[in-house]
């Protein structure tokens, strides 16, 4: 069904636009390259823990003799950074230190662990909120998904989330290794016969204390969450009422660590029932996509006058997506996705109620496609394939850390069949041959490699959101290193998706597929 089109008729040609970025460790301000009359910038803060709760100072602001004042240094990795103190003739100004348990301008060093006791604080202010850990000032820059959590460390992230309390212990020990807290997650039934069912009440009771029992002073712990979308099928008051009575019992036990429930999308019904019937609920999680940037606006339709966790936010989602005419969703290419994560996240972040985000899916699962949600690739060694990075992490490590990584994922902007677009609904006879062709730029000049497939795309039932098989495979995977590919179509009438994942070599990747039919 596929074949690597001839070089003699590829006419795209790979568009490289070489940059040169600066690595993940920031450099030091110095003052040999101050101008005069310009404050120097202190140094960065030390990796270093200096006290028993691994505070680290930033060195001082070397500030000149003029008018101006010289910044202090930045806070270093450890948590609870504090800024270093002004020094100098006009050096007034501490620098700020890193938010606990996340790096601190200097550095991404976790040398020792995540410190301190974590004791968490939701404080309001006026008509916002913040939240302390330790007394420290503390801003949640999450990932939903616990792979790959030495590279999240290195580009800031500072917390995970979960979606069951399977395996707590041992995550929350994995997570302050990494210098991270924990969103802890207790799986509850989105079915609302289940909290008629007096076994399954009890079952979930015992589980809320058993884990009170074992993990809330660890120091990992950030915060209780009950249930993940129940409102999706159990939005009614027995299910709120017995949400409200586990939030209760943990208070009673666990002062030191809020209760949160989450919820699918900002739905002001759902949330104004949680506000009637759920009591002890310290704050709301939302999980939201394309309309994630409306979530201030949206609670504040509601009863809730409480603070905010965006609990999950990512791609535009499947059921969001614009549909062919016979009803597949059609997917953004990795690079949309990249652009949308970036617009997304610096409308919402640090505004409003927002007390921080979980970004998904740190890692790869199949939902609608192998590649819709996941910020890496899965590891598939009939394509070659070895969980390669996608351009969504390029853009997280900017956000979270203010720096860019050194080497990125290939841009994919577009792919075509038959000279058609998704939007143009591509419909083939059995046996056709049709180019297709996908554009892409790599940002570093990286020799680029190419993988098709075509899987077959029927009409998929609504799991919500739990894991989907991976569909059948039509034909065999081809490899080339030009953007295009001849392409059979298959001879039984159907739906298909063709998929591209254009490798640079370096442990990054880029995708994008177009859903097609066969008459």
């Amino acid at each position: 069904m596929l074949e690597p089109a001839s070089h003699a008729s590829n006419r795209l040609k790979r568009v490289f636009a070489a940059c040169a970025f600066c690595g993940i460790a920031a450099a030091c301000s110095s003052a040999d390259s101050v101008q005069p009359g310009t404050p120097a910038a202190g140094g960065s803060g030390s990796s270093t823990a200096t006290t028993a709760t691994g505070a680290t100072t930033g060195v001082a602001g070397s500030g000149l003799p003029t008018t101006a004042t010289g910044s202090g240094g930045s806070g270093g990795a450890e948590p609870n950074g504090t800024g270093g103190a002004g020094s100098g003739p006009a050096g007034a100004g501490g620098g700020s230190g890193g938010a606990a348990g996340t790096a601190g301008d200097g550095g991404s060093s976790c040398s020792t662990g995540l410190a301190g006791a974590g004791q968490v604080k939701i404080v309001k202010n006026a008509t916002t909120f913040s939240m302390t850990r330790d007394g420290a000032s503390y801003y949640i820059k999450g990932i939903a998904g616990g792979s790959n959590l030495t590279l999240a460390q290195q580009y800031g992230v500072n917390s995970i989330r979960t979606f069951s309390s399977n395996g707590a212990a041992p995550f929350l020990d994995d997570a302050k290794s990494h210098c991270m807290t924990v969103l802890l997650g207790i799986e509850l039934s989105k079915m609302a016969g289940d909290y008629n069912n007096a076994e399954y009440i009890a079952g979930k009771r015992a589980e809320v204390t058993n884990l009170l029992a074992t993990i809330k002073t660890h120091p990992a712990l950030l915060m209780w969450a009950l249930g993940n979308e129940i409102n999706l099928g159990a939005d009614t008051q027995q299910a709120w009422a017995f949400v409200g009575q586990l939030a209760q019992l943990i208070h009673q036990q666990d002062p030191n660590h809020p209760v949160i429930t989450v919820l699918a999308g900002a739905n002001v019904t759902a949330i104004n029932h949680v506000v009637q019937w759920s009591q002890g609920i310290d704050a709301i999680g939302i999980n939201s996509y394309a309309g994630v940037v409306n979530t201030n606006t949206d609670v504040g339709r509601s009863t809730f006058t409480g603070p905010v966790v965006v609990s999950e936010w990512g791609p535009t989602g499947h059921w969001e997506s614009p549909n062919t005419s016979w009803g597949r969703p059609i997917e953004e290419t990795s690079g949309a996705k990249s652009r949308v994560y970036k617009t997304r996240y610096e409308s919402f972040a640090h505004t409003g109620r927002i007390l921080g985000d979980y970004v998904f899916l740190w890692g790869q699962k199949i939902e609608r496609t192998p590649t819709w949600y996941g910020m890496f690739l899965e590891t598939n060694p009939d394509l070659g394939l070895t969980g390669e990075s996608l351009a969504t992490v390029d853009t997280m490590a900017f956000e979270w850390s203010g720096t860019t990584p050194s080497n990125r994922a290939p841009d994919v902007t577009a792919i075509t069949l038959d000279g058609k677009q998704a939007t143009n609904n591509v419909t083939l006879t059995a046996g056709q041959s049709v180019q297709a062709r996908v554009t892409v730029v790599e940002p570093d000049g990286d020799a680029m490699s190419y993988v098709w497939e075509i899987l077959r795309d029927p009409a998929q039932p609504d799991l919500k959101g739990a894991p989907e098989p991976r569909e059948p495979r039509v034909g065999t995977p081809q490899r080339g290193t030009i953007p295009t590919l001849n392409v059979t179509a298959p001879p039984q009438g159907g739906q298909y998706r063709l998929f591209v994942y254009v490798l640079d070599g370096k442990g990054h990747a880029g995708t994008a597929n177009i859903p097609f039919r066969v008459n």
